[in-house]
């Protein structure tokens, strides 16, 4: 065991440094603190036990899991949780995963200790989040939002699928067509709600053929496409739950050597990073919030569960816009 002046000496920072770091760790810049953390772990000082020290530090550590490919309105959403969460005197970690690694991480999350986590990915399955409530760790969903997991912040989809529509609808398509995955999801089910009420609105006769749910891998997606472009009537404008999806069928309907938009207009949901660096720039609806905004919803909502506020506003939905690009077009009947 080590004094205070050693670990100091050896994490070239003042012994009033490392006393304030393990007396008011809020009050000590995150470097500063990882820095003298891992020379205490090193050479083994405590002034408690080893145990109390780490769950001293995860009470106070916040962790957000995200996926390289979320939308980009949430990406940098990511900034202001963590100066929202610094001023609490919170730190954060963020994991980036890609989609086989989720099950790992959420594993690490109980064995690492943590005070909460926001879970910002707009694949996350309704099994892992059932697991993230059953850990009993307090978490907010940036962008997916299950009800029986508290609390989330998540685009209003039902109002996403009704504007894409809507927006087919006024630029003269007739033949409108829905592809999204599993309705236990709330993506998938809002926002296929929001486009049959669009189709009902504007007096649409709903075809139950052109809505399509399925799974979301490639082969059972490939078999959705095949579904609908046998119809007698092939759609003209197709709307995807999602931007992967949508990306999906822009590919498929490149392969069947047809057009976007000149043969099948395409619009996804989610606005992602893929949406936009696509060399055929895909039509998207994503939400009008600013970036300061989402992040402050999630963190405020996060401390609320942390700090066992009971809130009525759990779920919190943003309101959506249409970011058109090159998928899409009016629709003119041949004369």
């Amino acid at each position: 065991m080590v004094s205070t002046t050693e670990i100091a000496k050896y994490a070239g920072v003042s012994q009033t440094t490392v006393s304030r770091v393990l007396n008011k760790p809020d009050q000590v810049k995150k470097e500063t603190y990882d820095k003298v953390m891992a020379a205490i772990t090193e050479w083994g000082y405590s002034a408690e036990p080893k145990e109390k020290i780490e769950e001293l530090k995860a009470a106070k550590t916040i962790r957000i899991l995200a996926s390289a490919n979320d939308p980009i309105i949430y990406q940098g959403a990511m900034q202001e949780i963590v100066n929202s969460a610094a001023e609490q005197g919170m730190l954060v970690n963020i994991h980036v995963f890609a989609a086989g690694d989720k099950e790992a991480l959420y594993n690490e999350l109980a064995a690492q200790g943590t005070a909460g986590v926001i879970v910002s990915s707009m694949s996350i399955e309704e099994g892992l989040a059932k697991k993230l409530k059953q850990s009993g760790i307090p978490s907010v969903l940036l962008n997916e939002g299950y009800s029986e997991n508290g609390f989330s912040v998540s685009l209003d989809y039902s109002e996403a699928g009704y504007l894409a529509a809507s927006h087919f609808i006024d630029s003269g398509h007739q033949e409108l067509a829905w592809i999204g995955g599993p309705l236990d999801s709330e993506m998938n089910k809002d926002g296929l709600l929001g486009f049959v009420h669009a189709l009902q609105a504007n007096n649409h006769k709903i075809r139950k053929k052109r809505l399509v749910v399925t799974k979301q891998d490639k082969v059972s997606l490939y078999a959705a496409f095949e579904s609908l472009m046998v119809l007698k009537k092939k759609p003209t404008a197709i709307v995807a739950a999602s931007d992967s999806l949508a990306i999906q069928l822009v590919e498929f309907l490149q392969i069947a050597g047809l057009d976007v938009p000149k043969d099948i207009s395409i619009i996804g949901i989610g606005n992602s990073a893929e949406a936009s660096h696509l060399d055929n720039k895909l039509t998207s609806i994503g939400t009008s919030a600013t970036n300061k905004e989402l992040g402050k919803d999630a963190i405020s909502l996060l401390l609320q569960s942390i700090n066992g506020k009971n809130s009525e506003l759990r779920n919190v939905k943003k309101k959506v816009e249409l970011i058109e690009r090159q998928t899409t077009k009016p629709f003119f009947v041949k004369k």
